[in-house]
């Protein structure tokens, strides 16, 4: 997977680069309201606070800013928010500074970490992801389904752009759903946070030969447009809520797109309405 984008070659002038869950994929509820919340119960033994922290949860990863983070810097807000609010978690400090200085968010890389340093945090942050991934496999595909319009822009897009899942998620779950809903076909490559972040993934694939204003990111979070901006992508958002709406609405933006006349004030507007959707300013 790390290879991936070394080994991608261009194709095609154009390149969009779209998000998996809450973008292309009806699946954020689902994971993060049966697996990803109910799962940190468990593991820090939180019964006591079920409600509460599942609200938590759903406030910070869906919610907020950080909607569409990598699930282990999600968890590390949580967990944050836990320790002021309602109990001490043992060896937090070790887990958030691995958070925050590794350059790859992974269950492989966490386990490294605990290696070194026998963190009973990262410990559990590790028994947390593993039993996330058991959680998700048991949801039936018929709860992991596109948004209405996203498979047919996908499919109209595939002759004229190259096209790339970039997804802050774990990589062998994404291409197990985008091959069930047999979406995989109208990609060119999947990266994933065993890849590297988003920002980074992006970087590197406008650096194969895409000419200024050639590259468009599709996501549904603030770390999709940090991603997009940092990588000097153009952005188009699917707002949450309305993301058949959005789909609806994406021919005219490729059109502009292709042509090149996706201009800033476009753009500005789009990013408008994303930021007063997500309540984000």
């Amino acid at each position: 997977m790390k290879e991936a984008i070394k080994e991608f070659e261009k194709t095609k002038d154009f390149l969009i680069c779209v998000d998996s869950d809450g973008c292309v994929l009806d699946t954020m509820d689902v994971k993060h309201m049966r697996c990803l919340g109910p799962c940190l119960v468990h593991v820090w033994n939180l019964e006591e606070y079920r409600d509460e922290i599942i609200r938590l949860w759903r406030k910070v990863n869906l919610f907020s800013p950080a909607r569409g983070l990598n699930r282990f810097r999600g968890l590390a807000k949580v967990l944050a928010e836990i320790h002021e609010n309602y109990v001490r978690v043992e060896g937090l400090s070790e887990y958030i500074y691995w958070v925050q200085t590794t350059r790859e968010h992974s269950d492989e890389s966490l386990e490294e970490a605990f290696e070194r340093t026998g963190s009973s945090c990262i410990r559990k942050a590790m028994e947390w992801s593993n039993l996330v991934n058991q959680s998700m496999a048991m949801i039936s595909d018929k709860k992991k389904q596109p948004f209405d319009g996203a498979r047919e822009a996908l499919e109209s897009i595939r002759s004229y752009v190259d096209v790339v899942v970039v997804t802050a998620a774990n990589g062998a779950e994404i291409r197990k759903e985008w091959e069930a809903q047999s979406l995989i076909q109208y990609t060119d490559l999947l990266v994933s946070q065993e890849t590297g972040r988003k920002a980074e993934c992006l970087k590197k694939l406008v650096q194969k030969g895409y000419e200024p204003g050639h590259v468009l990111m599709i996501g549904d979070s603030p770390a999709d447009l940090k991603a997009a901006k940092e990588a000097g992508a153009l952005f188009y958002p699917v707002l949450v809520y309305q993301e058949r709406e959005s789909w609806e609405a994406f021919p005219e933006i490729l059109k502009q797109f292709l042509k090149g006349t996706y201009s800033s004030e476009e753009e500005a507007r789009q990013i408008q309405e994303f930021q007063k959707n997500l309540g984000v300013q």
